[in-house]
């Protein structure tokens, strides 16, 4: 690179403009966090309909990984913010610019290290479940996928996205809520 490349040249004359621009980049991270909290009421209306004893724990403040994480009371996790197991949406606050990695994403939340955690990975059909989903694995998700905004509606109308996130979380509890129940109502190995 010299200063003879047009793109240098271009980025040395309007580099004040650049940077201001490049700042926007929190602004609309923080306004997408905000909005994606306003998705509670939404979400408490899936999990009443998926069952009386689902219920919503939700990680909103005070984290950098904001969720709303759907359990059955079933499972036996109380009332943990952070329950063993849950069908979740999170996001990475102040980064999700609905990009890439920085996008809202949907699955089966569950550390490895736990044991529903390690009954989960080596389930078949969690497996055969997240390979039909095209999902991936990490040591926190047992499978997740990144939900993006419907192009090119976001943000010019914002409820066709609200109610694709609502849906592929209702997907990921209709994929994986009956194996976590098989799982937790497995009588223990011997």
């Amino acid at each position: 690179m010299s200063l003879d490349d047009e793109r240098v040249r271009f980025y040395l004359r309007h580099r004040e403009q650049i940077e201001q621009w490049a700042a926007l980049r929190a602004e609309a991270a923080n306004a997408i966090d905000d909005w994606l909290v306003e998705l509670a009421p939404k979400v408490e209306e899936l999990a009443a309909s998926l069952g009386p004893d689902v219920r919503v724990r939700t990680q909103l403040v005070g984290t950098a990984y904001p969720a709303f994480r759907l359990v059955r009371e079933a499972w036996g996790f109380g009332d943990a913010q952070e329950p063993a197991a849950s069908i979740s949406l999170e996001w990475q606050r102040g980064k999700t610019t609905l990009r890439g990695g920085g996008t809202p994403y949907v699955g089966l939340r569950s550390f490895k290290t736990t044991d529903i955690g390690g009954k989960l990975r080596a389930s078949e059909a969690a497996r055969r479940a997240r390979a039909a989903r095209k999902e991936t694995t990490s040591d926190w998700w047992s499978g997740y996928a990144y939900v993006p905004p419907p192009p090119p509606t976001f943000p010019a109308e914002v409820e066709p996205y609200r109610e694709v996130l609502v849906q592929a979380l209702r997907s990921a509890w209709e994929t994986y809520e009956p194996i976590v129940s098989a799982l937790v109502d497995a009588p223990p190995s011997p």
